[in-house]
């Protein structure tokens, strides 16, 4: 180190020194001035997030159903709506539906069906009510089911319609020691063989979503086809012993998954003889919108932070000007002694680094304090990023 080089740093030193000084004399007036800084950076850091966990958990919900999904749901039909279909002999949502998209658009890699319905289960599950869902093996790779132990159901067990099940996490939690792959189940009055036991996975059903995803560790999964042994169709299937609850579609590329869509809903609009008894919901659309959802939110609590901090800094100006004025004299003796211009500058300057730099550490912590409050009392999604 030169010494030129030291003895700037070391008068630099000397400012921030004599600027402390000054600040510790006024001791009610700077942690007032501080106060308004530590306000202003906390509600920033808590607004951002705030924003950044919303974002991440809708991003969460929608990866989890799948980017290059397109789901198919039956609506409820109103009497006339319902008179409508009898008409023009639309069957509703149907497992024909799948196959016929399948063998008709290019664009989809896989198809699969989920039949929802009720059953009785044997066993006692104090904490979770078994749901039962009638599906075709392509199922756990599109809904991005990981199985634990065993597999999942296969096209052989369609075909041959075997009684097979595969279970969620907590419903072999929920059922005892003695239940696992290879052991039997009781639904209705049918022997169902267990196969297989899914990993379980972080359900984000708790949360508002445009879809409601199913929390598969307590679902009890079959063949599609069976389930018509144990339970009727779900209400809504009004037409074809065949409805479905949901049709899922994955598109081979991402960046096609627009025009997917609208080759699915006119294929369904010729096959329903235009009778619109379904709903189309694309996780990606739904991803578009939700980041312009955000960025929007995000404008709104940036600008209200922003006045925040603002009003802060406006508050140390005002104290800064109100100091000059007091130390007129303290300035004036020091310009006498030799003092330049800048180094009187130098040294407000200084008081007002020591003030924005305290209050800027503090907001930080009492930020983080904040957004921990908000996710332990309001049970809100929180994310502190460092960029």
């Amino acid at each position: 180190m030169t010494a030129d080089l030291y003895n700037r740093l070391f008068r630099l030193f000397i400012v921030f020194r004599v600027a402390a000084r000054a600040l510790m004399s006024h001791k009610l007036r700077s942690t007032l001035s501080v106060v308004g800084i530590v306000c202003g950076v906390m509600a920033v850091l808590s607004m951002i997030s705030i924003g950044e966990g919303a974002r991440r958990e809708a991003l969460a919900q929608i990866e989890q159903l799948g980017i290059r999904n397109i789901y198919l749901k039956p609506i409820q039909l109103t009497g006339e709506q319902v008179y409508r279909a009898r008409r023009e002999l639309s069957p509703g949502l149907v497992a024909e539906d799948a196959a016929m998209l399948k063998r008709n658009c290019a664009l989809l890699s896989a198809v699969g069906s989920v039949k929802e319905f009720s059953a009785a289960i044997s066993g006692t599950f104090s904490d979770i009510t078994p749901q039962f869902a009638a599906c075709s093996a392509s199922i756990a790779e599109l809904q991005g089911l990981v199985v634990a132990r065993g597999r999942f159901i296969r096209n052989r067990d369609l075909k041959q319609k075997n009684k097979v099940c595969v279970l969620g996490s907590s419903v072999v939690a929920g059922a005892g020691p003695n239940v696992g792959v290879g052991s039997d189940l009781r639904i209705g009055d049918h022997i169902f063989k267990i196969v297989g036991v899914l990993k379980r996975r972080e359900s984000l059903t708790k949360k508002t979503s445009a879809i409601s995803s199913r929390n598969v560790n307590e679902m009890v999964f079959v063949p599609l086809g069976v389930e018509g042994i144990v339970a009727q169709s779900p209400p809504g299937q009004r037409f074809a012993a065949s409805g479905v609850t949901e049709i899922v579609l994955q598109v081979k590329q991402s960046d096609r998954v627009g025009e997917a869509a609208t080759m699915v809903r006119r294929l369904m609009a010729v096959a329903h003889h235009g009778v619109q008894d379904f709903q189309m919901v694309v996780p990606q659309e739904l991803l578009k919108q939700s980041e312009k959802t955000r960025r929007m939110f995000n404008i709104i609590l940036g600008a209200i932070a922003g006045i925040s901090l603002l009003v802060g800094g406006i508050g140390i100006m005002n104290i800064m000007l109100a100091t000059v004025s007091e130390r007129t004299r303290e300035i004036g003796i020091r310009r006498a002694v030799g003092a330049t211009r800048t180094h009187i500058v130098l040294q407000f300057l200084a008081e007002s680094v020591i003030l924005t730099g305290a209050g800027g550490m503090a907001g930080i912590a009492v930020g983080i304090a904040a957004v921990w409050l908000i996710t332990a009392v309001a049970g809100w999604q929180t994310l502190v990023t460092f960029v």
